[in-house]
């Protein structure tokens, strides 16, 4: 994997930065402490895996101060292809991860879901976070990390750093399934005692099932002979249910008969009465004739009556529609006389009022006059205040950035004050003269900018007063340009109005005119002639039909009272035909009546008959409860011995199952014992001196041969490196160990006698070769080193020989990145990255 281009947006000390590796193959990242060098691997590695070096947990804090959203996007190469990651922190609403292929061809990588993108990067790089940073990253006091631990804690650091931690868990899930099958093994031994204890009965659950089924035989022929006496008698019962039922049947046909003959009794005086009545009617005849001819008489008269009240009735609704239009058109005439009076009175009045409109016209253009100037003035006030406002933002910045060098400057000092104090970049102790030289110098330092933030001070309150008198200022113009605009409003108003009135005092003459005209109509009466003179008309013709409205209303009542007399006529021609249809149906009912009779005693016979066979069956079944009795003792005796027959065959075929499971479990145990075996080796194989001690075993040469390779070229090859893996005690045993056994000139000195310089070689030398051999086991070629890493303790030749071991295998990598604060150091770099921290934020600069 090679780095292309790191972009960083409010992440941790940066607010904007951008790191481009093209043509940073050796390069120093300098900067004073806390200045943000380190949080530029802390984004590497947070864009690929969400985690850093310092924080994991709580990632809100990644969020530049005051800011809500931090963003980092990172490009990296792989073979030929071209990927990008962008990661997103928003303040309290968690991540987001976007992930681009950019070459050969553009296409997203973006999973479902935040996991899902973060397996598919590891999964497209093929290395972890951990193996990512113990192999690419030499970190700041972490190079020693090895060689100052015990023999015992080294195989941890380096099972660490080789990720063997695996094994461990490999371990532990096997003895977990060795735990497990020990608890089965237990769980079946005590089934199979329990099944042996079943077994051992079977003879008695034999004995058991025979005599059960003899019993069963003999209850089940009392059982059938009790049914059969039983269904005999119910045959019998069925028999009487049927004679009630027939009983019943005819109970109830012998009252339908009743209630028939009831029916037709009535019906016959009721035709009697209906015949009778039809006959009289007949009898009357010459009487309601007469009547029914003086009726039509009377209609014939009434229907010339009422075409003369039609008539009289459309010349009255005709003759009120004339007088409503005479009404209306009276009502309009007079509205307009009113209206035309209205409207010359209140021309008059408006006219009265055009001398003091245009003096008031005058009096306003006279004050509207002054309106540009008091414009400038405000435009003129508003730029003043723009120009304050932006010298004490200026100001205000400039003071809070001498407040923090202040406390800065105060801070240094209070640290050199005391005797044995370290240079706070290089952190070599201080001499005294040179303490108070750096005292005296931050001290003046301090009072120059005291002086200048309280002369920011000053000019701050000058500015807000001044500022406040300008907008008291401008507040006051811009309330007399509004009334100035009101102003200008009513002049516009008062123009309209004078044209208004010269324009109606042009047209008075001509309402004038038009009123004169309606009174003179009013006068004379001229109002609708046309509808006045067929009025008239109308008059006389009312007058020549000569109709009586009273003669009308009195022939109406007669014929009402002819129609009451006359109600018979109808009913006499019915009674010409009902009188023979009478006679006939009241003699079809009287045959009905006697078929009725007659049926009648057919069904009290049958009742008699059937009475006498259903007080026989009822002698009879007086012994079918003590049947049913016998019959329900015979069928429970018979499921009991039933139930014992079943229990005894289900004993047997339980201990068959038993004689199964016992084999299964025998089978199961075998089987368990056989696994829990393959389980034991590989809890050993997964152990601390299985698989894990051999690969340390096995990787160990090839570390040995790195780490001297680098030595050589630290040391002018002064010093070896050899690791020993076993070692005898004193009892001439062999245990297991992991000693560095340094030789100076083929001379085996111990760690701890050599200088700072040479123990810092020994361990950059082995680490560096811990961080090659772990990439290239990956699988991942990585193309990235960054040594973060104090070289004070080195004189010049070790730094020379550091810089010359870096050159030997710069060609290995695509960057180099050593952070450093030595000036010395620094320039002997091809490039140098400078970080600064500024009041907004960590700055990034690259110097070729």
């Amino acid at each position: 994997m090679e780095l292309v281009r790191l972009e960083l947006k409010n992440f941790l000390s940066y607010r904007e930065g951008v790191l481009d590796f093209n043509g940073l193959h050796m390069a120093a990242l300098v900067g004073p402490n806390g200045a943000g060098k380190s949080s530029l691997l802390d984004a590497i590695t947070w864009a690929l895996w969400g985690k850093t070096s310092r924080l994991d947990r709580d990632q809100d804090l990644l969020v530049h101060r005051g800011e809500k959203e931090a963003r980092v996007s990172l490009t990296f190469r792989l073979g030929e292809a071209l990927y990008q990651v962008t990661r997103t922190r928003r303040r309290g609403k968690g991540s987001t991860l976007d992930f681009q292929m950019l070459a050969p061809r553009r296409r997203s990588l973006t999973g479902s879901g935040l996991r899902e993108t973060e397996r598919l990067i590891s999964q497209t790089l093929g290395i972890d976070f951990e193996t990512f940073v113990n192999s690419a990253f030499i970190r700041q006091g972490r190079a020693d990390e090895f060689t100052t631990k015990t023999p015992a804690e080294r195989k941890d650091v380096l099972a660490e750093i080789l990720q063997l931690r695996r094994w461990a868990e490999l371990e532990e899930r096997a003895k977990e399934k060795i735990r497990r099958i020990d608890q089965e093994l237990e769980t079946l031994r005590w089934r199979i005692q329990e099944c042996e204890k079943e077994l051992a009965q079977r003879p008695q659950r034999e004995a058991e099932l025979r005599k059960a089924s003899a019993e069963h035989l003999a209850r089940q022929e009392e059982r059938e002979k009790a049914e059969k006496v039983w269904e005999e008698l119910r045959r019998d019962e069925e028999r009487a249910r049927e004679v009630q039922g027939r009983l019943r049947e005819l109970q109830a046909q012998r009252q339908e008969v009743e209630n028939s003959l009831a029916r037709l009794e009535e019906q016959i005086r009721q035709q009697e009465e209906s015949l009778r009545r039809w006959r009289a009617l007949l009898e009357r005849r010459t009487a309601i004739e007469a009547t029914w001819a003086a009726l039509q008489r009377a209609r014939e008269e009434l229907a010339r009556m009422d075409e003369a009240s039609h008539a009289a009735n459309a010349l009255r609704e005709r003759r009120a529609e004339l007088e409503k239009q005479i009404a209306v058109a009276l009502a309009q005439l007079e509205g307009e006389r009113q209206r035309l009076e209205r409207e010359i009175e209140a021309a008059r009045d408006r006219a009265s009022r055009l001398p003091e409109l245009e003096r008031e016209a005058a009096d306003l253009r006279e004050r509207l006059s002054r309106q540009p100037a008091l414009e400038q003035e405000i435009q003129a006030l508003e730029e003043r205040l723009q120009t304050l406002q932006a010298e004490r933002v200026e100001r205000q910045s400039e003071n809070r950035r001498l407040y923090e060098e202040m406390k800065d400057l105060k801070a240094r000092i209070q640290a050199i004050a005391q005797i044995g104090a370290e240079c706070p970049t290089c952190r070599r102790p201080l001499p005294d003269a040179e303490r108070e030289r750096l005292r005296r110098e931050w001290e003046e330092e301090g009072r120059r900018r005291a002086d200048r933030y309280r002369e920011n001070q000053n000019r701050l309150q000058a500015l807000e007063q001044e500022q406040a008198e300008t907008a008291a200022r401008l507040e006051e113009c811009r309330q007399v340009l509004s009334a100035l605009a009101r102003l200008q409003s009513r002049l516009e108003q008062i123009e309209g109005e004078r044209a208004d009135i010269l324009r109606e005092k042009e047209r008075l003459a001509d309402l004038e005119a038009a009123l004169q005209e309606v009174e003179r109509r009013l006068q004379e009466d001229l109002i609708a002639p046309e509808a006045q003179a067929e009025l008239r008309h109308i008059d006389e013709a009312l007058r020549t039909l000569g109709y009586d409205a009273e003669a009308h209303r009195a022939l109406g009542r007669r014929i009402r009272a002819l129609e009451e007399e006359a109600q018979d006529w109808p009913r006499l021609q019915e009674a010409e035909q009902r009188v023979p249809q009478e006679e006939e149906a009241l003699r079809r009912l009287e045959g009905l009546y006697h078929d009725s009779l007659e049926r009648r005693e057919r069904i009290l016979r049958s009742i008699g008959e059937l009475e006498q066979t259903g007080q026989a069956l009822t002698e009879r079944l007086k012994a079918l409860p003590e049947a049913q009795r016998r019959l329900e003792e015979a069928r429970r005796a018979e499921r009991e011995a039933r139930d014992r027959l079943i229990a005894a065959e289900q004993r047997l075929k339980i201990l068959d199952q038993l004689e199964q499971e016992r084999q299964s479990l025998q089978e199961e145990i075998l089987r368990l014992e056989e696994e829990k075996g393959l389980y034991r080796d590989l809890q050993l194989a997964f152990s601390r001196n299985g698989v894990p001690a051999m690969i340390i075993e096995a990787i160990l040469p090839e570390i040995e041969e790195e780490a001297n390779r680098i030595l050589h070229r630290l040391t002018d090859g002064r010093l070896t490196v050899r690791f020993r893996s076993q070692r005898e005690t004193k009892e001439g045993n062999v245990r297991e160990t992991l000693d560095i056994l340094i030789s100076d000139e083929g001379e085996e000195r111990p760690y701890e006698n050599f200088s700072g310089g040479e123990k810092f070689r020994v361990d950059f030398a082995i680490r560096l070769a811990l961080s090659r051999i772990l990439a290239r086991r990956s699988g991942t070629p990585l193309r990235l080193l960054v040594v973060d890493e104090g070289f004070g303790s080195q004189d010049q030749a070790g730094r020379e020989r550091l810089i010359e071991a870096l050159n030997a295998i710069k060609d290995e990598f695509a960057t180099i990145l050593v952070i450093s604060h030595l000036e010395e150091f620094q320039d002997a770099f091809p490039v140098r990255i400078e970080v600064r921290k500024t009041a907004a934020g960590s700055r990034l600069h690259i110097v070729m």
